[in-house]
């Protein structure tokens, strides 16, 4: 996996302040991140990789929200990881 890819994918979320609030405009970026994730790596992406990903970009955007958001991290690459499961089990077998 190229986290330094998907954390270039998912900055447009996390370059704003308030990317961990579940405002519904904080969750429409995540979202349209997740999206263009998918669209350019695909969707075989694990929530490790998310969490990698996610840090990765705020250490270098807002590194004081990497301890201070530990647990949103964590929740947020586990709703990715759920988004991409979801999305695979959507593919017709075949």
């Amino acid at each position: 996996m190229d986290i330094e890819k998907l954390s270039l994918l998912l900055k447009p979320w996390l370059r704003v302040d308030t990317w961990h609030t579940g405002h519904p405009m904080d969750d429409q970026r995540f979202h349209r991140a997740l999206k263009a994730a998918f669209d350019e790596i695909g969707v075989q992406i694990s929530a490790d990789d998310f969490r990698q990903a996610i840090v990765s970009c705020l250490r270098g955007q807002r590194p004081e929200d990497e301890e201070a958001f530990e647990n949103e991290i964590d929740e947020f690459a586990q709703r990715g990881e759920d988004i991409a499961s979801y999305l695979i089990d959507l593919k017709p077998y075949g």
